[in-house]
């Protein structure tokens, strides 16, 4: 799908994907499906004050420190876009319409690209070869900006399905010669893909953000009651949703 063509809010792309989708899947308002969590938390991490609380949770996570700290200097200018389509894994190779990966969500700045993947709260793994593939997408679409792999509700040791328990560094080696070879010629070796894992991947899990959005919820204040008043209901929207979908 043409990137203009996507539907320009959270929800309309949430039901654009239902409608590709049985819906019955989403009967009881898709409670426990990562797609409606990420939208709902997204939704009000967007609209709530960005720097005191959408810089606070990008601050809470883990790994990416450079990283995160460019993505925190332009916080205000953060556009976030939910299910924005297939990403190819070597956009200008052979490989462009055939080996492609699908983002929960992108967030972008004018200066760090950022691929975002959710896991729902309750038990889930990563395909074998997932970490890597979003890895080297994220990497050879980032362009000019840096790179950001944003892992969502993960707490590494990550589950992959059939291999158990892995660290991060393990679970995107593992199948990176694979994914390089069937990508076709992108310009970078593994071992330099390697060096750059603390660089580029940091992780939050849904506790931490809950906490994090509370704790900024508790200190807010701009003197303005009606304002102050949104600002309480959309921190709660926020953490309701994740105490919901536990």
């Amino acid at each position: 799908m043409e990137h203009d063509a996507l539907p320009p809010s959270m929800i309309a792309r949430l039901l654009e994907e239902i409608s590709w989708e049985k819906a019955v899947k989403y009967r009881r308002g898709g409670r426990g499906m990562e797609n409606v969590l990420t939208a709902e938390v997204l939704i009000g991490l967007d609209l709530l004050p960005r720097v005191h609380f959408f810089a606070h949770v990008v601050k809470s996570c883990s790994g990416a420190v450079e990283a995160r700290g460019k993505l925190v200097e332009h916080v205000e200018s953060v556009e976030m876009s939910l299910l924005p389509g297939d990403m190819s894994v070597n956009p200008a190779g052979g490989a462009a319409n055939k080996f492609i990966v699908q983002p929960d969500a992108v967030i972008l700045s004018p200066n760090v690209f950022t691929f975002v993947e959710a896991k729902r709260i309750k038990t889930s793994a990563f395909q074998p070869e997932q970490l890597a593939q979003e890895y080297v997408v994220l990497i050879n679409n980032a362009g000019e900006c840096t790179p950001l792999l944003f892992l969502l509700g993960v707490q590494p040791p990550v589950s992959v399905k059939g291999l158990g328990k892995m660290s991060l560094h393990d679970a995107i080696e593992l199948h990176l010669p694979a994914v390089l070879e069937r990508a076709g010629g992108i310009g970078v070796s593994k071992e330099d893909l390697m060096s750059r894992v603390d660089d580029v991947v940091r992780w939050i899990s849904w506790d931490t953000l809950a906490s994090s959005v509370r704790t900024q919820m508790a200190s807010f204040s701009c003197g303005d009651s009606s304002t102050d008043a949104a600002v309480q209901r959309l921190g709660n929207q926020v953490t309701s949703a994740i105490n919901w979908h536990s």
